[in-house]
């Protein structure tokens, strides 16, 4: 391997070095953030890290054929450490300012969205809701109204009905007791 193909291989390491910070700090604020489960963190640390794998070994096959060297590690190790000392709180603040926008505008969106496409219609199910009420509520008034007259006919006749009544129901009700007394009486003369 040349010495320009060296040089290559160190700084693209370094650049590694440098994603692989980032990539974790945002990791990081993320699963914070999320405030994930126990197993669920377990399971993103993994993803985590064969991501970095994949990024680092991508990285190799492209710029050397894939070979591995001790001073890849070396690369790697300072780009991770420049990252820490340099750049790790330019890069948070600038996450959590990105984070707190983000927030902000999908709040905003779904405000937006709530008013202008959720409440013009819970707005116009309200007035259906309520004309159709105050009709309902208008024509059984007129309704009870119109049959009032009707009402009065079928009460008295209703009542002249039951004074005819009285007489053949109250036998049919004597004949009705008399035959369960003696159902009664000759179930009770069983012996079981």
């Amino acid at each position: 391997m040349t010495l320009t193909g060296q040089a290559a291989t160190m700084m693209s390491m370094v650049l590694c070095g440098l994603a692989m910070g980032i990539l974790y700090d945002t990791y990081r604020t993320m699963e914070r953030k999320c405030r994930l489960a126990r197993w669920l963190v377990w399971l993103c640390d993994f993803l985590f890290w064969i991501s970095c794998i994949f990024l680092v070994f991508g990285t190799l096959l492209r710029v050397n054929e894939g070979i591995v060297r001790i001073y890849i590690f070396l690369g790697l190790a300072v780009g991770v450490v420049l990252y820490f000392l340099l750049f790790q709180r330019t890069y948070l603040y600038i996450l959590n300012k990105l984070i707190f926008f983000s927030l902000w505008l999908y709040r905003v969106t779904l405000r937006t969205g709530y008013y202008l496409l959720v409440a013009p219609v819970l707005f116009l199910y309200r007035i259906l809701l309520s004309t159709a009420l105050l009709l309902f509520s208008v024509i059984f008034r007129i309704g009870k109204w119109i049959l009032l007259p009707f009402r009065f006919l079928g009460h008295k006749l209703w009542g002249w009905m039951w004074h005819f009544l009285q007489k053949p129901l109250g036998r049919v009700r004597e004949k009705a007791r008399k035959r369960w007394q003696a159902l009664t009486s000759w179930i009770k003369g069983k012996k079981m």
